[in-house]
């Protein structure tokens, strides 16, 4: 077993994971105030789902087509994904945690709004 499928399995864990808490957040907010969630949830919500598309060939063409690996250009494309996941992850869990900083907040939402910040730092 490769080393990096664990923590290929974690991150695909960690995005379910952050996955449901948003579509929580985000339903309680298009219902509560009945109008759409702010864009760090929507965001969170994208990079969920994002790194959940691109979890499949990241930890696919490596198993399966080994043989493109020998091709530099799948290889740095497979870093550039993974790359951007990174980029995403952080951008996500800064601004959703800078926008629960700035608001008076309480209640089960909001616990699971910060839980949320803190899987998807843990994500990237």
């Amino acid at each position: 077993i490769n080393p990096m499928h664990p923590v290929r399995g974690l991150q695909a864990i960690f995005a379910i994971i952050v996955l449901g808490l948003m579509a929580y957040v985000s339903s309680w907010w298009a219902s509560h105030w009945r109008q759409s969630s702010p864009a760090q949830i929507s965001f969170l919500l994208f990079t969920s789902v994002w790194s959940l598309t691109t979890l499949l060939p990241i930890f696919l063409i490596p198993l399966k087509f080994a043989h493109l690996l020998s091709s530099a250009g799948f290889r740095w494309g497979l870093v550039a994904l993974d790359a951007l996941s990174m980029l995403f992850w952080f951008a996500g869990f800064i601004a959703l945690a800078v926008f629960l900083n700035g608001r008076i907040c309480f209640g089960q939402v909001c616990d699971v709004a910060r839980a949320g910040a803190v899987f998807g730092g843990l994500s990237w």
